[in-house]
């Protein structure tokens, strides 16, 4: 079974490019090994699975181990077939000896643009400079007459023309000796600077590039690229403030003539933010300069931008997107064995695929690391990979590999010259040390990690600034250091609203504040072990901010008193580990309940309860279910609660799907919803707000019934007869309407609509994303000549001007679903329509029934047509079903799926 399972990832990786199924495809696998280790289903396909990551050393082990068990059958052939393919590694092209024809220098640059053009630059030009400066005239002419061919052939391939221009800024001084020795000068400090760059001799390096800089040669291309690489050493010594300055013009250089400097410009720059914390510029960056070192045919280098946007990816807590750029940078790169983008691109995947759960496949990453590093077989390569091995041994507990891993690499630290990179690998080993130590030696990984926070030289970057606080707070937790841990852990969650406040895009802030709800979770239980109530309650908050209608920029504040609206009392949940935290707030009273739950038993029977409303199953059949949930979720509460108060609830992740509407006081016989009228937010600081202005007076209501959607686009689905009754059943209700419906209901014309009106209500498809929540969309009709393909995604909602829109129904499927994290279910639809300014979203847990669905909605409009008030107009009606004389309307699967979010 876990044979065939493997085989399922693959073939879904393969359907849908989803990298992160690779990493299931290699786990199945692995699991189904410790079982039977001559399984033939699961040799082939933990090879299948390493080939396709892109893991060349890994996939050539697997497969002979797959031939040692199987040599005759068509699997045999097919192993043997993909064996030979890997079994030799490309090897860069020669480059053209001197002499070469025309035709030979246009096919190597045509072939191979990016040797071409380092050849040039790196080795050509810099010899032309020794042979200048050395008198030999003949071997001057002759490189320079090399160099200036290899850049004629890349103009005429449309590639990078600097090669070419610095060919003719060399021959305009036309025999003034001065300019020609300051650019002879100039090329051999920049080719000695590249050699100490490849070599990791970056202090050497950066000395090299400053003194062309300070040459100041006569050729604008050879100024931009040794700034461009003066500011990579800048970089890497922490300067970065000064790096950036450097290379802000050279991004904006002509990139249809320099698409390889524009292109590598960004790479460095994108490097350069990523180390300063600032994760979505760093992307951005990253992925200009993927696009335009494709534009030049670099793929090598474009591979080692695209591990720079899968870094950026990683720390912005985009999971999923950081698998998918890694493995494209593995793939393009895995030809390359001898490339430090390589090296690179396995760390960022090694790490990715650690922090989503895959600690084998990670070790895995990292052995290809190691046995590439020890084929370059310099010492700062390979101490790099045993240490980034040698954490990932340590965390599963295999220490005595992660030893020798961290003893082998300390003399190849100290055999490095003063400087980077060793500073920042000394910084490694520490790092090192203290995950060997962990909680087994707390003391020695604290002094570890103090070491590590007196680090200069631009070796503690923001990403490790933030780690190397989490990670000592936790040593500080098991010596006892409770102020400690708090101080530590302050700081990091100071860093990560830095880090979220500049994050403009609602997915990327979303994504990082799930990366990082263990911080805030840490620190609201350290407050609770303090009797501090409300801190713990405020720490939560942090994390919760970034996901409700906050409006972007304001999404750091957390108030310091939370004050109820009269008849109100606020209710937020977080389930921690296996303790469940539960917070009221009655005007300004904040009091805390606390019991130690089976966290698995509990999120069990939730996802039990929610199958089976959504099953439509009767009453009597999970009435006992919700009076469970009751009994742990409600019932400790109800002294605190109230009679007749509406009830606002916060309710975190997992338990952000619970039905609470129908939960069940077994003792009264009565569901939550009779007791109390509900309303949800996404943090209890939007729980508490007033919406600015109050209900728009006066205005339109916008009803929009079962766009017709483009089959081809959206094959699954088929068009809703029932949207339609629903809505023309509606439609009386509100006498200034106005309906769009079938290929009228478009986006260009619904955006249109949106401005004008007060109340909306759309009848269609949801499709909901459980991955990347802000890709969910609503289904519309295609427009003639759009760009649009017939669709409105959560992160376009966002966009969209609705702060007189009072009320937006999305009567569909899973337009309010959970995930498991902080944001509840305020990361796909709800949180993005509350954020564009809408009052207040109904919408569904579960896919709802199109039968059941259009009773609620005709009640639902009438009681809100009388009051304005959304969570009692959603009350009422659910009552009236719950009271009716039908018993499928009665049962908790007809109305309990609905909930109003918002104020």
């Amino acid at each position: 079974m876990l044979g065939d399972l493997s085989a399922a990832y693959l073939i879904r990786a393969g359907n849908t490019q989803n990298a992160r199924d690779l990493l299931e495809a290699i786990t199945s696998a692995e699991h189904a090994l410790a079982v039977e280790p001559k399984s033939r289903v699961a040799r082939f396909n933990l090879a299948l699975g390493l080939d396709w990551l892109g893991l060349n050393g890994q996939a050539r082990n697997a497969w002979t181990q797959y031939l040692s068990i199987d040599s005759t059958s068509g699997w045999a052939e097919e192993a043997r077939n993909r064996l030979r393919a890997l079994a030799a590694d490309v090897t860069p092209a020669t480059p053209p000896a001197a002499g070469a024809s025309a035709a030979q220098v246009r096919a190597y640059a045509a072939g191979s643009p990016q040797e071409a053009r380092l050849h040039g630059w790196d080795h050509l030009l810099g010899e032309w400079g020794e042979a200048v400066l050395g008198g030999d005239t003949e071997r001057a002419g002759d490189r320079l007459r090399q160099a200036q061919a290899l850049g004629d052939a890349l103009v005429q391939r449309g590639g990078d023309a600097t090669l070419a221009e610095a060919v003719h800024s060399i021959r305009a001084p036309s025999g003034e000796r001065a300019a020609t020795h300051a650019l002879a000068r100039a090329h051999v400090a920049y080719a000695r600077g590249q050699t100490a760059y490849y070599d990791v001799e970056y202090t050497a390096a950066r000395a090299h590039f400053a003194r062309v800089l300070a040459i100041r040669p006569p050729s604008p291309q050879l100024r931009s690229w040794a700034g461009l690489f003066h500011a990579a050493m800048l970089a890497q010594d922490g300067e970065l403030d000064q790096a950036e300055r450097v290379l802000r013009p050279l991004v904006r250089s002509d990139t249809l003539r320099y698409p390889a400097l524009a292109g590598r410009s960004s790479w460095v720059l994108g490097a350069v933010l990523l180390r300063d914390g600032r994760y979505e510029k760093a992307l951005q960056a990253a992925e200009d300069g993927v696009r335009l070192l494709g534009r030049a045919g670099e793929a090598e280098h474009q591979g080692g931008a695209q591990y720079v946007a899968a870094d950026a990816q990683f720390y912005l807590g985009a999971t999923l997107a950081a698998h998918g750029a890694a493995h494209r940078a593995l793939v393009a790169l895995r030809q390359y064995r001898h490339s430090i983008w390589l090296l690179n691109s396995l760390a960022v995947a090694a790490r990715t695929a650690e922090a989503d759960g895959f600690p084998a496949a990670a070790v895995r990453l990292q052995n290809e690391r190691v046995e590439l590093a020890e084929r370059i077989a310099h010492p700062a390569r390979v101490a790099e990979a045993r240490l980034g091995r040698a954490r990932l041994l340590a965390a599963a507990g295999m220490h005595a590999q992660a030893r020798a891993d961290i003893e082998a690499s300390q003399p190849l630290v100290w055999s490095l010259h003063p400087g980077n990179p060793r500073t920042w690998l000394e910084t490694e080993l520490r790092f090192a040390r203290a995950d060997l130590y962990g909680v087994r030696n707390p003391a020695a990984a604290a002094a570890n990690l103090d070491s590590v926070l007196t680090t200069t030289g631009g070796s503690l970057t923001a990403p490790r600034r933030l780690r190397v606080r989490v990670r000592r707070a936790e040593t500080r937790l098991a010596l006892g250091n409770v102020p400690g841990a708090t101080s530590d852990l302050d700081t990091a969650s100071l860093l990560l609203a830095q880090e979220r406040d500049a994050i403009a895009r609602t997915e990327l802030r979303g994504s990082l504040l799930e990366a990082a709800r263990g911080v805030f979770d840490r620190l609201a239980m350290l407050r609770v072990a303090a009797g501090d109530t409300t801190g713990a309650l405020r720490y939560l908050e942090r994390g919760r901010t970034s996901f409700g209608p906050t409006g972007r920029g304001r999404a750091g504040a957390v108030e310091e008193r939370w004050r109820t609206q009269p008849g109100e009392v606020a209710v937020a949940y977080a389930l921690v580990s296996d303790t469940l935290l539960v917070w009221t707030v009655a005007d300004t009273s904040v009091r805390l309940m606390r019991q130690t739950v089976d966290r698995a038993s509990l999120v069990r029977s939730i996802e039990e309860v929610r199958a089976s409303l959504e099953r439509g199953d009767e009453a009597a059949g999970v009435r006992p279910a919700l009076a469970a949930l009751y009994d742990r979720l409600v019932a400790p509460l109800e002294a605190r609660l109230g009679g007749n108060t509406t009830l606002v609830l916060v309710a975190d992740g997992e338990l952000a799907s619970v039905p609470f509407s129908a939960l069940y006081d077994d003792r009264r016989g009565r569901y939550l919803l009779e007791a109390h009228s509900l309303r949800y937010a996404g943090s209890l600081q939007d729980a508490t707000r007033t919406r600015e202005g109050g209900p728009s007076q006066g205005g339109r209501t916008l009803l929009v019934a079962d766009p017709a959607f483009e089959p081809r686009v959206h094959p699954g689905l088929s068009r809703l007869p029932g949207a339609r009754l629903e809505v023309d059943s509606i439609a009386p209700t509100y006498p200034n309407r106005v309906v769009l419906a079938d290929s009228g209901a478009g986006r260009g014309v619904l955006e249109t609509a949106f401005a004008r009106a007060t109340v909306v209500h759309f009848a269609g498809h949801a499709v909901f994303d459980d991955q990347r929540p802000e890709r969910s969309y609503l289904v519309l009709a295609p427009e003639r000549g759009a760009t649009s393909r017939g669709s409105l995604t959560a992160a376009e909602m966002e966009d969209l001007p609705l702060g007189h829109v009072d009320l937006f129904v999305l009567s569909a499927c899973q337009t309010l679903r959970s995930r498991s994290g902080r944001s509840g279910g305020f990361a796909g639809f709800a949180g993005a329509l509350l954020d564009a300014g809408a009052g207040g979203v109904v919408g569904s847990l579960w896919r709802v029934d199109d039968r059941l669905t259009t009773p609620l909605m005709i009640e639902f409009h009438r009681a809100y047509r009388r009051s304005g008030d959304g969570p009692r107009a959603l009350r009422e009606a659910q009552l009236r079903l719950l009271r009716s004389s039908d018993p499928s309307l009665r049962s908790p699967a007809a109305w309990a799926g609905f909930r109003y979010a918002g104020n």
